[in-house]
């Protein structure tokens, strides 16, 4: 079998519409997640589930390696430019697609059954929350650093990416319905 050296042109349009919607997702929410962020760090976190949604959704429309990364990219470039963050602002983001991306392959290349499948989408959800969380200590000012503020920050974090997960298996399925991405998921 020979081994495909690109994206196909569906995928990439895909990618690119779902990378839009992320950034007007991000920029509906982000005066709600910038008052969030200093006030209640664990709301924070799971409010910011939110920009895992459509690295998630690209990953389950397109079923192709490396779609979820492509969708974070492209949000993340954008979002840069209009963020006083700058380019720092793609770690989070990339760092979610890779995430998705490095889990489902492993269910592209061994677990093929649909509740299988579904499964690894949660696992990268579960193991998202943490890494987020990972990068997320860096500015946490110093009166947040108690056991009780990270441990529940930690938790809604988790419960952050996880509704993401299970949101875009409800929107897939839901665009399914609508014809869009039918010859994709087969």
């Amino acid at each position: 079998m020979a081994m495909r050296r690109h994206l196909p042109t569906q995928t990439l349009l895909v990618c690119g519409a779902l990378a839009v919607v992320h950034v007007l997702l991000h920029l509906a929410t982000m005066p709600l997640l910038m008052f969030l962020a200093p006030v209640s760090p664990p709301l924070y976190a799971l409010a910011a589930g939110i920009h895992a949604l459509m690295p998630f959704l690209a990953r389950r429309l397109t079923r192709v390696s490396g779609s979820a990364s492509l969708t974070a990219a492209i949000a993340g470039v954008i979002i840069a430019g209009t963020n006083s963050l700058g380019i720092i602002v793609l770690i989070p983001l990339l760092l979610t697609g890779l995430t998705i991306d490095l889990l489902m392959w492993r269910a592209d290349h061994a677990d093929r059954s649909r509740k299988a499948i579904e499964l690894r989408y949660y696992l990268s959800a579960v193991v998202l929350g943490p890494v987020l969380f990972a990068v997320s200590l860096s500015v946490f000012s110093p009166e947040h650093l108690t056991p009780l503020l990270l441990g529940t920050t930690l938790l809604t974090r988790v419960l952050g990416e996880l509704i993401a997960a299970a949101l875009s298996g409800v929107l897939a399925r839901a665009l399914w319905r609508a014809g869009v991405g039918k010859a994709m998921l087969r």
